[in-house]
């Protein structure tokens, strides 16, 4: 055997596999999938096989059992895509896929297919109930989807999206309701509900500004993810909870809203309940009010000084003030439906945002939750330890700290402390204030972001950490507050405990 033509060849077919998220290759894929299957499968299972035995001959049947493996995989997505093409084409709707590659080391091969539906036609405002058009169209969706399965080893994940405008937890729960009753029109068209989960992240993971018409239409989808088995479900769970790439957008409303607003509302205020018809469900799907009132302004606050104001020694602080997220490095293992280079653009902090709040995905035959996670594996200092810090001769300290290793999963809310004058040699606490937390994940450290809870009437707005993965002193910190009904700025570097 000609083992330099076998390694050449295995180069380029592993380089072919290694950009087909891109959408040169993408396209490539699209309308030769069974052809670039093939090509993949042979070069992972040869390349994988031979790095492994170091025997030729085990390598070209490892790359044989690939191609003919890679050709089946191949078709399946070839299908699934130009039947979504059509469908998008016939009900002139935009539908945009992306393939899921998963990766190991320098090795990749496609495991899954995300479609990107506009809701414009789907559901009317405020409401979880499909359209009789919406109907028709997740019912064509099913069929693509469906279209050359091999096998009932598949998973299929719907997530739902809205804009910003309404509370963080009003839009979680309605769009919770919506993936829910596409996940019921998907079963009723013949997909086992056992292969089904649904997800509802609300305005978590905005994909453009929502302050103009086309920013909040854009951000206004059904996510539809079809991935090749549980495992690699669980993966994209968590890398997708605490993506970097959803932070260039604000989860504000209208972000010339967030830069005039003179007041805040409060972000963990919860709306009532009403009902959200549901079409094809047999029972009411419990949310919020359909009219949520006035858009959501960020969680900083530029009214005037608290009661309890404290100085923290800083400096005036502008609401586009550079984000410590520019810094996480990207994450570069595993598979991820975005560009990670993309991450490095990111601006803002968290006095131009809010709260994201994102539900957990549930499975459809059972209604449990999937746990992106499983083990309570946290990272180092991360595992319910206290991290404190001096600002300007105060003790602000952040209680306690859980960070999961998988995805960056934070697991439980801290409180936040803070002690005027303890370089002074005081050592009692102002009230102990509520803090939300949300949490980004970047190759070497995190970011680490906490709103309080009220912050209106509270000595501090929010904190942004960059803590690293492994050691005891955070990488950088930035603590915002009010002051002479201004936003300020001073640097904070706490410790673990």
């Amino acid at each position: 055997m000609n083992l330099p033509f076998l390694r050449k060849a295995a180069c380029i077919a592993v380089a072919v596999s290694l950009t087909s998220s891109c959408s040169t290759m993408h396209d490539f894929a699209r309308d030769y999938g069974t052809a670039a299957g093939c090509i993949g499968g042979a070069a992972l299972g040869g390349g994988i096989t031979y790095l492994v035995t170091h025997d030729a001959k085990k390598a070209l049947v490892g790359g044989l059992a690939g191609g003919m493996a890679g050709c089946v995989v191949g078709n399946v997505w070839q299908n699934r895509e130009q039947a979504l093409a059509k469908v998008a084409q016939e009900e002139q709707i935009r539908i945009s896929t992306q393939a899921l590659n998963a990766q190991e080391k320098s090795q990749a091969a496609q495991v899954g297919i995300v479609a990107q539906v506009e809701d414009s036609t789907m559901f009317n405002t405020g409401s979880a109930e499909l359209t009789d058009s919406g109907f028709r169209q997740v019912q064509k969706i099913a069929a693509a989807m469906n279209s050359g399965q091999q096998n009932d080893a598949g998973v299929l994940l719907v997530v739902g999206h809205t804009d910003a405008t309404g509370s963080a937890e009003y839009n979680q729960q309605l769009s919770e309701a919506r993936a829910h009753n596409v996940g019921l029109v998907l079963k009723q068209s013949g997909i086992k509900a056992s292969q089904l989960y649904f997800q509802g992240v609300g305005s978590a993971r905005p994909l453009a500004d929502n302050d103009s018409v086309g920013g909040r239409a854009q951000n206004r989808r059904v996510e539809i993810v079809a991935l090749a088995n549980e495992a690699l479900l669980r993966q994209r769970l968590a890398q997708e909870n605490n993506n970097p790439l959803y932070l260039r957008h604000s989860s504000a409303a209208d972000s010339s809203l967030a830069k005039a607003s003179s007041s805040r509302r409060d972000a963990s205020k919860k709306i009532s309940s009403a009902r959200l018809k549901s079409r094809p469900a047999p029972s009411v799907t419990e949310s919020v009010a359909a009219h949520p009132g006035q858009p959501t302004k960020p969680v900083s606050s530029v009214e005037s000084n608290p009661s309890n104001f404290i100085d923290f020694g800083g400096k005036p602080a502008s609401l586009n003030t550079l984000g410590l997220a520019s810094n996480l490095k990207p994450v570069s293992r595993g598979f991820s439906l975005i560009n990670r280079a993309q991450a490095s653009s990111v601006t803002g902090s968290c006095m131009s945002d809010l709260p994201r709040i994102s539900g957990l995905a549930k499975n459809l035959a059972s209604g449990k939750p999937i746990e992106s996670h499983g083990t309570s594996d946290y990272l180092p200092g991360m595992n319910g330890r206290a991290w404190a810090g001096l600002v300007n001769g105060n003790l602000v300290t952040l209680t306690p700290v859980y960070v999961l290793k998988n995805g960056a999963e934070i697991t439980r809310n801290p409180q936040v402390l803070i002690t005027p004058n303890y370089a002074q040699g005081n050592r009692t606490s102002v009230k102990t204030m509520t803090g939300i937390a949300n949490s980004w994940e970047g190759e070497e450290s995190i970011l680490y972001r906490v709103y309080i809870e009220n912050a209106a009437h509270e000595p501090l707005s929010c904190v942004d950490l960059l803590l690293p993965k492994s050691g005891s002193k955070a990488q950088q910190g930035q603590l915002f507050y009010t002051h002479h009904r201004q936003p300020w700025l001073a640097d904070y570097a706490p410790q673990r405990g």
